[in-house]
């Protein structure tokens, strides 16, 4: 797994991945990585490379159906939404899904209409190694490290908290304590080891 990247237009780091758990999101990302400059055409992933590319292990294989199902589950509720003052339009990134159970590999295509996240990508983009991403623990830790790679060439990132709230799916019931405790905490532990002096 060493050496896979992940490569997208940052505007994908505007839709939250609500509600994902951490081996969704590794499995999320390991799909992106798959269908990096593919166009529109139709993968196959073996479900063995799948696991090893998200890091996945001692788990069944039901259980591995299952979050497979739950991934393209909450995927059906990321949409990516362009607007205007006279319209606006509402994507799914991946149109098509199919799980193999017999032949044990999942067929995945990109959306025609968002086939520019993820291919002929030349600026403003985000890109990160896939293995330091699924290492990492909390899926706060996952989400923020993503945004901070957008900003590395910068070495800083400036967010209002409802804006921060929103891209790391934090739940309206928690106060700045809570956030403290639950979110920035983990933060900075996990993500200390790869961002030199990282401070909030």
């Amino acid at each position: 797994m060493s050496g896979e990247t992940v490569i997208y237009k940052n505007e994908m780091n505007l839709v939250p991945l609500r509600r994902f758990t951490a081996t969704e999101i590794n499995l999320f990302f390991a799909m992106c990585n798959k269908l990096k400059e593919q166009d529109t055409r139709k993968l196959e992933i073996p479900f063995d490379e799948l696991k090893h590319l998200s890091n996945y292990y001692s788990r069944s294989q039901a259980r591995f159906i299952k979050d497979l199902e739950h991934v393209y589950d909450k995927m059906l509720h990321l949409t990516y939404t362009e607007r205007n003052e006279q319209s606006f339009e509402k994507f799914v990134l991946f149109t098509s899904y199919k799980v193999d159970i017999k032949k044990q590999y999942l067929s995945i295509s990109v959306n025609n209409d968002l086939k520019h996240i993820l291919n002929s990508i030349t600026a403003d983009f985000t890109k990160f190694e896939l293995q330091e991403m699924t290492q990492l623990k909390s899926t706060y830790a996952k989400n923020m490290f993503r945004l901070l790679k957008q900003y590395k060439h910068t070495g800083y990132m400036k967010i209002k908290i409802e804006d921060f709230r929103e891209r790391l799916d934090i739940p309206e019931s928690y106060r700045m304590s809570n956030i403290n405790q639950f979110v920035l905490s983990p933060i900075i532990k996990d993500l200390s080891l790869i961002f030199n002096n990282l401070t909030i």
